[in-house]
């Protein structure tokens, strides 16, 4: 079922959509080391997390009030106006290497996920008095679907998943395509748009907000499989996040650092090419010489030439 536009059933609309699975997703419920599982909880809280990559507010009490205007909260007694359905279960018990950049010899941990080439039928559902906002929901969810994937790993390429209606013929469709959708949420005017180049979004200004706001839009090279491109991602990670600028788990007194770079696959065209998204904020880890220096080799390790 393809994303086919809202529908007017007599109390409620919707808005359908399918999903192609680029890469293997490892999302996992209640037993994350037997199986994966497609859920609506982690779909839902990764939308909220992109939602606010857009929002450029310095005052967390106030991006808090925004965001549980948008999806309610415990500070907003109203729940979200809109709700997501899954058209059937979707779980799998095979198990994948989630660093498949190491050589076979080292111990490499496996977990379960859904294969690549699954399709996942949405619904995305609110009341029809609501109607008018499931437009700017659907906004949303598209520009999600533009950069990111979903579950473990999702920031090195795993749980790729493309919209059935992105089929786009080559890299300027797709940052015209994402222009669009920026445009539609009114926030185009803080970007400059290059389709032509490697870097096809870039922020005019430094963010203010202290939460991570979308800074920069990569497309790296593209390669014959989406495996390739994976495989790209965790040995150029390997490689140019030695020192910890480009995420950390945190260690003794340093603290946990979430890698500023989503990286995901995109299919264009017969290929299939990195999507690299930078992630800012007003903080010193996302500045300075030494950090500019590892973003510099990471991306030119999957095709960006910096």
């Amino acid at each position: 079922m393809e994303h086919q536009g809202i529908e007017k059933p007599s109390a409620v609309v919707r808005q359908h959509y399918s999903l192609d699975l680029v890469t293997s997703m490892a999302m996992h419920g209640a037993s994350p080391r037997k199986v994966a599982e497609f859920r609506i909880p982690s779909l839902k809280g990764l939308l909220r997390y992109w939602w606010r990559t857009l929002q450029d507010e310095p005052q967390p009490s106030e991006l808090l009030k925004k965001e549980e205007d948008m999806f309610g909260g415990t500070l907003n007694p109203r729940k979200s106006p809109v709700t997501f359905f899954i058209m059937e279960r979707y779980e799998e018990t095979a198990k994948v290497n989630i660093l498949p950049h190491k050589p076979r010899s080292e111990k490499v941990p496996l977990v379960p996920a859904i294969s690549k080439g699954n399709h996942i039928s949405l619904i995305m559902q609110t009341l029809r008095t609501n109607a008018d906002q499931l437009k700017a929901y659907d906004s949303y969810f598209q520009y999600m679907l533009h950069l990111t994937g979903m579950g473990q790993r999702a920031r090195r390429g795993f749980g790729a998943c493309q919209l059935a209606e992105h089929e786009w013929t080559e890299v300027s469709s797709f940052a015209q395509s994402l222009k669009n959708i920026l445009e539609k949420l009114k926030v185009a005017e803080r970007f400059e748009f290059m389709p032509d180049k490697f870097c096809i979004l870039k922020r005019k200004h430094p963010p203010a907000s202290k939460h991570p706001v979308i800074h920069s839009v990569w497309i790296g090279k593209g390669m014959d499989t989406a495996d390739e491109v994976v495989q790209a991602f965790g040995k150029a990670s390997h490689h140019a996040n030695r020192n910890g600028h480009l995420g950390s788990a945190g260690m003794g007194n340093q603290k946990r650092f979430a890698s500023p770079l989503w990286c995901t696959v995109r299919r264009i065209g017969n290929l299939y090419y990195p999507i690299v998204t930078e992630v800012a904020a007003a903080d010193e880890r996302y500045q300075g010489p030494s950090y500019e220096h590892d973003r510099t080799m990471f991306l030119k390790s999957v095709g960006v030439s910096v």
